[in-house]
């Protein structure tokens, strides 16, 4: 028999827009929230994979590299030359810093997790979704 789990984590970041037109620009943050589905065989435990097995791939992603974080687009100057507050942890990255980019690197890092001698047999990834507000999200799924 095959089975989907779902998994939900949350942090907080800030981000600024560097193409958006409008107050987004801006540097400001938000509340993230984000939905990890995983589908595959149910096993003899009575279990996909094990929630704490998917804890440990998302968590140091969150932990290290988004949660009390900035992201900044690398084209974006106000991070060159110490415009912004120096207490600021700016991470730039080669994209705007989206809920639909953040959703699209979260689903690469997958891909190359899957490809590794760590990956969990038989599970595949069926989606991701990003909240950045209560109200606005970005998914991608497997079809």
């Amino acid at each position: 028999m095959k089975a989907s789990v779902t998994r939900e984590y949350s942090w907080s970041m800030g981000h600024a827009l560097w193409r958006h037109k409008g107050k987004c620009f801006h540097p400001h943050g938000h509340n993230y929230r984000m939905e990890v589905e995983v589908s595959g065989p149910v096993l003899d435990d009575g279990m996909v994979v094990d929630f704490s097995d998917i804890d440990d791939w998302i968590e140091p992603l969150i932990e290290g590299d988004l949660d009390h974080k900035f992201w900044m687009n690398d084209d974006d100057e106000r991070h060159h030359g110490g415009n912004l507050h120096p207490d600021f942890d700016v991470s730039t990255h080669p994209f705007e810093p989206t809920a639909e980019n953040l959703v699209v690197w979260f689903w690469a890092i997958w891909e190359d997790f899957s490809r590794s001698a760590h990956a969990w047999p038989g599970v595949v990834l069926e989606r991701i979704t990003i909240y950045e507000t209560d109200r606005a999200s970005a998914t991608v799924r497997r079809s």
